[in-house]
C-alpha cells in the first residue's frame, strides 16, 4: 500500500471520529437532532481551496479559530451565506434568514457551532496523534472567498486539509467545508505522525 494512502485512511479514521464527537456534542446542546457526515476528505493547496470556495462570487460565512502548539495554523467551518442562515434557522427555531449575511446574535449561534465541530475535530486528530494545542476564540468572518483568505492570511499556509461536510437537521440537508490549514513544518509533522498512527 502507499505510504500516501495509509496516511489518508488514518486521517479520515480521525476526522470520522471527530464528527461523531462534535454531533454528539450538538444533539446535547440544541434542541435540533443534528447528524453530521464527512463525505470528503483532500489535501490541496491554499490557491486551489480558493478556487473550490470561489462560485461566482457567492457571499461566504465562516467561522475561524488559530492553533498553536506541535502543529500550528488556523482551522476555518465555511458555509455560503445563504445555507448558513438556514442552518442557524433551524437550530434557533426561527425564520429570518437574510442574503445578505447574518446578524450579530446569529452570528454568535454560528460560531458556537463552528467551535463544537472545530474542536472536535482537531481534538481527535491531537489527542490520538499526541499532539498538544491550544486554540483561540472563534470569530466569525463574511465576504468572498479571497476576502476570507486575505483577512485571515491563509495564503502563507502551504496545505490545506478540506473536509466537506453535511449538516442533516429535520429535512434540511446543509453543506459546508473544514478547512485546516497548515505550514510546511507543520504538515511534515502531521504525517511523520500519521505514519505511526496505528503501529504497535
Amino acid at each position: 500500500m502507499n505510504p500516501r494512502d495509509r496516511r489518508m485512511d488514518a486521517l479520515v479514521e480521525l476526522v470520522t471520529l471527530g464528527i461523531g464527537q462534535a454531533a454528539e456534542v450538538l444533539n446535547l446542546m440544541l434542541d435540533s437532532h443534528i447528524d453530521l457526515a464527512a463525505p470528503e476528505i483532500r489535501i490541496l493547496s491554499a490557491e486551489a481551496l480558493r478556487d473550490t470556495l470561489d462560485t461566482g462570487g457567492d457571499r461566504l460565512s465562516a467561522v475561524t479559530m488559530r492553533y498553536r502548539g506541535e502543529i500550528e495554523g488556523v482551522s476555518e467551518l465555511v458555509f455560503r451565506s445563504a445555507e448558513a442562515g438556514r442552518l442557524v434557522d433551524c437550530i434557533t427555531g426561527e425564520e429570518h434568514c437574510r442574503e445578505e449575511g447574518l446578524d450579530a446574535l446569529r452570528a454568535d449561534t454560528l460560531c458556537e457551532v463552528g467551535n463544537i465541530v472545530i474542536n472536535a475535530i482537531m481534538g481527535a486528530v491531537s489527542n490520538e496523534l499526541h499532539f498538544h494545542l491550544t486554540y483561540s476564540v472563534p470569530s466569525y468572518l463574511e465576504g468572498e472567498a479571497g476576502v476570507l483568505m486575505a483577512e485571515t492570511r491563509l495564503e502563507e499556509a502551504q496545505a490545506v486539509l478540506l473536509v466537506k461536510t453535511i449538516f442533516r437537521v429535520q429535512t434540511l440537508r446543509i453543506e459546508g467545508e473544514i478547512a485546516v490549514f497548515l505550514s510546511m513544518d507543520s504538515l511534515q509533522r502531521l504525517q511523520t505522525a500519521l505514519d505511526g498512527y496505528g503501529s504497535v
